[in-house]
Formats: structure tokens, C-alpha cells, sequence
């Protein structure tokens, strides 16, 4: 979800989140559609939320662990996973909107 969604070839972003102006293989212009919403954030709350952050809370509870061990633990691998869960799912979302032609729409009201 990292490549080109036209040549599959070139990277897609330029940093961590970073989407790339162009495709440094075939040119394709990134720059109109590189806005990807929100949807990815909300999907990596909910998968982070659902998943990862009630270990702490187990952890605390059943095994009796110190709060500061879990958070110690378990802060950096949230941060961790969140982050390649945001730019592997905002690359999916953006070669979906690549390969759908998908624009935003604005109203064109009579003034």
C-alpha cells in the first residue's frame, strides 16, 4: 500500500505520512487527491482502542502489574502501532480513491 497505485513502482510517500507530490517512477500527480479524511484516524482508534489498549488494563487488574510498568510497556507500542496503522491504512484509502477517481464534491449553489 506504500507503491504507486498507478505503476506500482514508485513510493508513496515522502516521509512517516507524508504523501509525495509525484511518482518518482512514472510522474502521476499526487497532489489533488492527497487528502484522505479522517477515515483512517477513526479506523486506528477504533482498532488501537478495541484491541491494544485494554492489555494495560488486564494486565493491572489480573496479573497485578504496576500501573508504571504497563504504561512504560504498553505507551510506546500504541504510538507504534498506531502509526503504521495510519500510513498503511491511508495509502489503502488513498489508491482506492486513486483507482475510483474519487474527487471531493462542493456544492454549486446559486449566489
Amino acid at each position: 500500500m506504500a507503491r504507486c497505485p498507478v505503476c506500482g513502482r514508485g513510493r508513496l510517500f515522502a516521509g512517516v505520512l507524508k504523501f509525495r507530490d509525484r511518482c518518482e517512477a512514472c510522474g502521476a500527480d499526487f497532489s489533488r487527491l492527497e487528502d484522505t479524511g479522517d477515515g483512517p484516524a477513526i479506523f486506528v482508534i477504533f482498532i488501537v482502542g478495541i484491541f491494544i489498549v485494554p492489555l494495560p488494563v488486564l494486565l493491572s487488574v489480573v496479573a497485578g502489574w504496576p500501573s508504571w510498568l504497563s504504561l512504560g510497556i504498553f505507551i510506546p507500542v500504541i504510538v507504534v502501532v498506531s502509526v503504521l496503522l495510519l500510513r498503511w491504512l491511508r495509502g489503502a484509502m488513498f489508491t482506492q480513491q486513486w483507482r475510483r477517481a474519487a474527487r471531493e464534491q462542493r456544492f454549486q449553489g446559486k449566489s
